[in-house]
């Protein structure tokens, strides 16, 4: 899982995304590097964890029908996403977890952020996705391991925000804003409940991803949802 750093390099404190590089909104350069901290507020308790992702270089594998390539970004807990850029946008094609042997294909390209005439105020996709915070407690997390993916609705919803974090002030920020409904049975009594989830994407150019917050707001003695912000702490090229 990931670990927590409070603290961005001095260097980057009062650093501008135009100082940072310019460019596009996700720079796939092998040997950038990016740390993020990430804060879960929840029903049950505060954490504090670590999320670093490391641009290893172009790779490629060949699955049952074709070959598949793509620029990898690894992650400090050992996933490696595949993705590709094209003229709309970057996309995830693939992905490998650390107990993986072999990257898998998915199903279909998963856009992460549109480019050229998609990347427009107003212009909207959509992607399933797991939660993030939202869990069973015991025990009936024994019997329901997982829970269900569910589809987020994504909007370009600005192209012009400032975002501060650790790492510093970054300007004429991509806002991405995402709404979905998940559905899970709470009990007989209360039968099935719907949960709206709120997820925001900030991108800042030649930098990329700056800031995420996702709110899955649910508190159940059998299952706890909460939010979670992830901010950019140190970013080197």
């Amino acid at each position: 899982m990931l670990k927590i750093i409070a603290l961005a390099a001095l260097a980057l404190g009062l650093a501008s995304c135009s100082k940072l590089g310019s460019g596009e909104y996700f720079p796939l350069n092998e040997g950038m590097q990016w740390r993020y901290t990430l804060d879960y507020v929840m029903p049950d308790g505060k954490k504090k964890e670590e999320l670093i992702i490391r641009a290893v270089g172009h790779q490629s594998f060949k699955n049952e029908e074709d070959e598949i390539q793509g620029m990898v970004r690894q992650t400090s807990d050992g996933t490696d996403y595949f993705v590709q850029e094209r003229d709309d946008g970057f996309y995830r094609v693939a992905k490998r977890v650390i107990v993986q042997t072999k990257p898998q294909a998915d199903k279909s390209a998963r856009l992460i952020l549109p480019k050229g005439k998609k990347l427009r105020v107003g212009h909207t996709w959509t992607l399933d996705t797991s939660p993030y915070v939202m869990h069973w407690m015991p025990p009936f997390n024994e019997a329901n391991a997982s829970i269900k993916p569910f589809d987020l609705v994504y909007e370009v919803a600005s192209l012009d925000d400032t975002v501060e974090t650790p790492a510093g002030v970054f300007e004429k920020c991509i806002r991405l804003e995402a709404t979905g409904k998940m559905v899970f049975y709470a009990d007989a009594s209360a039968g099935y409940q719907e949960i709206l989830i709120n997820h925001s994407e900030w991108y800042a150019p030649g930098v990329g991803l700056v800031k995420l917050q996702r709110d899955e707001p649910l508190d159940t003695s059998i299952m706890k949802g909460g939010k979670v912000t992830m901010l950019l702490s140190s970013f080197s090229e």
